[in-house]
């Protein structure tokens, strides 16, 4: 479960987005805001435990997209607040970091992206 708070509304979160009827519920480990150029659009983005990143639409309250990267989410962040949505990238528990073209979204392939392993300086080779 992902919720959104305002400090102003103490008693009840202003968002509540909950796995639907029968589905996994799953831990979160690291949320974003984006999209947050104008006053209209708002999104989170979040990152569970079994690799799946979700980014949900706060004016509709729906999930926009989502996708699986195979290993535990431990960051998600996205790029400049003072430009229309641009990148998110996330990193994993097994080293990798994950970069997604935001303006790309494709309706079944989901956003272009390019992922790299983080070299260990201390490895051999």
């Amino acid at each position: 479960t992902v919720k959104v708070w305002d400090t102003r509304q103490k008693d009840s979160p202003v968002a509540n987005m909950e796995p639907g009827e029968g589905e996994t519920k799953r831990d979160c480990w690291t949320v974003a805001l984006g999209h947050a150029f104008n006053d209209q659009d708002r999104c989170v983005c979040a990152g569970y435990d079994n690799g799946d990143i979700k980014l949900f639409d706060l004016r509709n309250m729906s999930l926009r997209w989502e996708t699986n990267i195979k290993n535990g989410v431990c960051c998600v962040e996205f790029d400049r607040k003072d430009i229309n949505m641009n990148k998110l990238v996330a990193t994993s528990l097994e080293g990798k970091f994950h970069v997604f073209d935001m303006r790309t979204q494709h309706p079944t392939k989901g956003f272009s992206s390019v992922s790299e392993k983080v070299i260990d300086p201390g490895a051999d080779g």
